[in-house]
């Protein structure tokens, strides 16, 4: 019996390097094509009836104002679309003064920052803005999960669920891997409450779905609000919010559950003890609906302040096309889509979806990705202070624990008691 589990051990540890792997190859691969189609040079933009089209330049002034000069790269080819005087100014390599205008009359002319530019011209009392905004977001989960965690039955001080969520988001952002933060997080919760290993582990798993349906739910919100630009996305939001509360009802609810026989599909499951413990758990959030609406209020209040500090980004990189119902829009749908585990960290979706969102809403795409980029790079920052716990003294103990996380993240344990070691 011995072998065998050390075998499926090894076999569950090897599997999870590959998996590993594969997510960190698949990210380089998507931020390399998000690298590629970004325009790192300053483009000249003119939209025709019949489409668009850019040429390459240099933009002399701030691409900001109404009014820039762009000087049009030499090698260019300027097509029959373009106005006569683009093709004279590229000819007699002079700058063409271009003006921003909001009219709909074609064909318009309009500039395009190169990716380069953004970034050396951001404003650096946007970037402290939203840092701030985004350190009350992520206290303002913190005391979520601490209400989550008082209805499991493990009441802790807001002090232990800052240390624990930090470490979490330090090893899901700085340590790339099958390990993410939520299980370290998991890990040690459950340390915390070792008479309740159940109840600790369910509370980490509620407060991620908690945020994320409640994420989805705003996005619907402000696709569906009356003049939002989300044509494209508005159906498939709806139906993804409405299927994972189809989801949540059949298995939750007495008569589904009933109807179809989940207790006995449950045991039928391996480790069924443990899933039993599991779903007991879960359900007894049912039975607490004022506490699990402040929890959900805390919730929109988290992502209405990391939006917030999009908002503020943008306003740092010059982008103010944008309002801030759109940034909240943008931010639950790049944000839900890069919460896939298909590449650590979300590095790479997360590029590739606010890139979209801003281009759908005909914002510059090289804003969305430096929007993103930033604000990853910002929530690293913040994922440094959970690095710090490790350094402490008491780190000692800690960084064992999480050592063994790694094996436990594998394969579960055969402990008799159904707890996960």
């Amino acid at each position: 019996m011995s072998s065998n589990a050390g075998q499926s051990a090894e076999t569950a540890k090897k599997r999870g390097g590959l998996l590993g792997v594969l997510r960190i190859v698949f990210a380089v691969a998507l931020l390399a094509l998000v690298a590629y189609y970004v325009p790192w040079r300053d483009r000249l933009t003119c939209t025709t009836a019949t489409g668009s089209s850019a040429l390459a330049g240099e933009i002399r002034g701030d691409w900001k104002d109404r009014e820039i000069e762009f000087v049009i790269d030499p090698a260019e080819h300027v097509g029959s679309e373009w106005p006569q005087r683009i093709e004279d100014a590229r000819a007699a390599r002079q700058p063409a003064r271009i003006t921003r205008t909001d009219s709909a009359d074609l064909p318009r002319l309009d500039w395009r920052p190169g990716m380069l530019r953004v970034f050396r011209e951001v404003r650096p009392a946007g970037l402290f803005l939203a840092l701030g905004l985004m350190t009350l977001g992520a206290l303002v989960a913190i005391a979520r999960w601490k209400g989550l965690l008082a209805i499991a039955g493990c009441a802790t001080t807001f002090a232990t669920a800052f240390r624990l969520s930090f470490l979490g988001l330090f090893f899901n952002l700085i340590v790339p891997g099958l390990t993410g933060g939520d299980v370290i997080k998991a890990i040690l919760v459950v340390r915390e409450h070792p008479e309740r290993r159940a109840d600790a582990l369910m509370s980490v798993i509620v407060d991620r779905g908690l945020g994320l349906l409640v994420l989805i739910g705003l996005a619907v919100c402000v696709t569906w609000w009356p003049g939002s630009r989300f044509d494209e996305v508005r159906l498939a939001v709806l139906l993804t919010f409405v299927g994972i509360l189809f989801a949540l009802w059949v298995f939750l609810a007495p008569l589904p559950r009933r109807v179809l026989k989940i207790e006995r599909l449950l045991l039928k499951l391996p480790q069924k003890d443990r899933i039993a413990a599991l779903d007991r758990a879960l359900r007894l959030y049912g039975s607490h609906p004022v506490k699990l609406g402040i929890a959900i209020a805390l919730s929109i209040l988290n992502h209405g302040a990391l939006a917030l500090g999009l908002f503020a980004l943008g306003w740092a990189f010059g982008e103010t096309q944008l309002s801030y119902p759109e940034y909240l829009g943008v931010a639950s749908i790049a944000n839900t889509v890069s919460s896939i585990p298909i590449a650590p960290g979300g590095w790479g979706v997360g590029e590739a979806a606010y890139a979209s969102m801003f281009h759908m809403l005909s914002a510059p795409a090289t804003l969305g990705i430096a929007v993103s980029v930033t604000f990853r790079l910002l929530t690293m920052g913040m994922g440094l202070v959970g690095g710090l716990f490790l350094l402490m003294p008491s780190g000692k103990s800690m960084r064992a624990e999480i050592h063994e996380a790694e094996v436990a993240a594998g394969v579960a344990s055969d402990a008799p008691d159904g707890s996960t070691q």
